[in-house]
């Protein structure tokens, strides 16, 4: 395969597109030029990477299609075909996962999830070269994972599947050797803060978590177009992938004993008692899906992809929620209870890090115009502000205005989403709004809100669990 320049002359298509590494990419693509053909199962989470795309001062078509559908993929090829200058570029990122012991993981989840990661590839690739090979050229790039050279437990589905998709992408590197023009190449990453851990159907009671060192969507899709660039069999993405898959082949003694113990302390989140669910394995999931997860402050790429990032931070319908890092928790307890937690103003001291004391709280609370009357800080030096609530939407979302003058204000939000009768998912936003408070850049802001607001969901769920913390507990 030969380096070609790396201008683009016709459309790109990337699957995935909606969420995580494929949002990432599409919206690099869309800011060096591509018309951008962007594909995923659901409508609304599709026109909000379009707007992602149009912002970043690219053009993008939005086609619905699961990969799981061959007609659905060809449909989106042939929209793609009609674009300006035709197909020149496709991104496969497509991929679905459930966590569990292999013989627990019910058999329609298993087989879909293989389904879209595995078969999903051969059906975008087999489409691509229908196209490339007749026109001598094109450029196909598809989405590994450090999992297709490695195996750990509970991720049976995913790792078979990235294990086929391997072999598949070196074979049709094999065949296409004898058309100059085609270059295929693989990005393998390892952990990446996405939205996927948290999507995954899960049947071990926990949902997963990126493994350290994680990288960002953003460091995938540089690499992809790196490889658009300079063509490659495959690019590593992770400072780790090459000393697990060393341990991986050269000492199996070893890695098999430590393997299921890492598992368990790094890539699973903490706490018990999630329900089993499929996520979103045989049905998309919108209201999860975003370019990154909240594991990790965002950060600038080796491209300068802090502006890409901030095109595509998290889009919602309230315009008003904080433009921050979302920091997300596994909560053992029914939506209902964490609400009661939430709705109960004098509380707010036990979770709240920073909060000294509660001095009153508005009757109405936690209705929209209502405060809490707080004191922070460390006694004897204390500020006595407010906390306002701006919006409320029973049960669900809470968005609140924090003041501490004269440090200044933080808008923060609070989101419950139920994971199942006795188990949800709670999610804080917070940035600084007004005050010196604004000063620092957006990411030295959140490198100091993130650990904070870790400490203050894990206090959350402690109270709503009906639980304290133990000692010792370092999660």
């Amino acid at each position: 395969m030969t380096p070609t320049a790396p201008a683009p002359s016709g459309a790109a298509l990337v699957t995935g597109a909606s969420s995580g590494i494929g949002l990432a990419t599409a919206v690099a693509l869309a800011r060096r030029g591509w018309t951008v053909v962007l594909v995923g199962r659901d409508q609304g989470t599709l026109e909000r990477a379009q707007r992602a795309c149009e912002r970043a001062g690219g053009t993008a078509v939005v086609e619905v299609a699961d990969v799981r559908d061959s007609d659905a993929v060809r449909r989106a090829f042939e929209v793609a075909d009609e674009q300006p200058g035709g197909l020149d570029t496709v991104v496969h990122s497509a991929a679905t996962l459930a966590y569990g012991r292999f013989e627990d993981v019910p058999d329609d989840v298993f087989e879909a999830a293989l389904d879209t990661t595995l078969l999903g590839t051969t059906r975008v690739c087999r489409e691509a070269l229908r196209r490339f090979r007749p026109a001598g050229r094109g450029r196909l790039v598809v989405i590994g994972s450090l999992l297709g050279k490695t195996a750990v437990p509970g991720m049976s589905s995913y790792t078979t599947s990235k294990w086929g998709l391997h072999g598949l992408v070196r074979s049709l590197q094999l065949e296409n050797r004898d058309v100059d023009g085609i270059q295929i190449s693989l990005v393998s990453p390892g952990g990446v803060d996405t939205p996927v851990y948290q999507q995954a159907g899960t049947f071990l009671g926990r949902h997963g978590q990126p493994p350290p060192p994680r990288a960002s969507a953003a460091d995938v899709a540089d690499a992809v177009l790196d490889c658009l660039d300079r063509p490659r069999r495959e690019v590593n993405v992770g400072a780790g992938n090459a000393l697990t898959v060393f341990g991986f082949r050269v000492l199996p003694t070893v890695y098999d004993r430590l393997v299921g113990p890492l598992m368990t302390r790094i890539a699973l989140q903490p706490g018990e008692g999630v329900p089993d669910t499929p996520g979103n394995v045989l049905e998309p999931r919108p209201e999860g899906e975003a370019v990154d997860g909240g594991w990790t402050p965002r950060r600038t790429g080796a491209r300068g992809t802090r502006e890409m990032e901030e095109t595509m931070v998290h889009e919602t319908d309230e315009s008003s929620s904080p433009q921050g890092q979302p920091q997300r928790r596994t909560v053992a307890a029914p939506a209902g209870r964490v609400w009661d937690v939430l709705a109960d103003g004098w509380t707010y001291a036990n979770w709240v890090v920073g909060t000294a004391r509660i001095r009153a709280v508005d009757k109405a609370w936690p209705a929209p115009g209502s405060r809490i009357h707080h004191s922070v800080g460390l006694w004897p030096a204390l500020l006595s502000d407010t906390t306002r609530v701006e919006e409320c939407d029973a049960g669900r979302r809470l968005l609140l205005t924090a003041r501490g003058w004269p440090l200044g204000e933080a808008r923060v939000e609070l989101v419950i989403e139920p994971d199942g009768p006795e188990s949800c998912t709670v999610t804080i936003t917070e940035d600084a709004v007004s005050g010196p408070g604004t000063l620092p850049p957006r990411l030295v802001r959140q490198a100091m809100i993130l650990p904070r607001n870790h400490e203050t969901l894990k206090r959350l769920a402690y109270l709503a669990e009906g639980a304290a913390a133990p000692l010792g507990d370092g999660d």
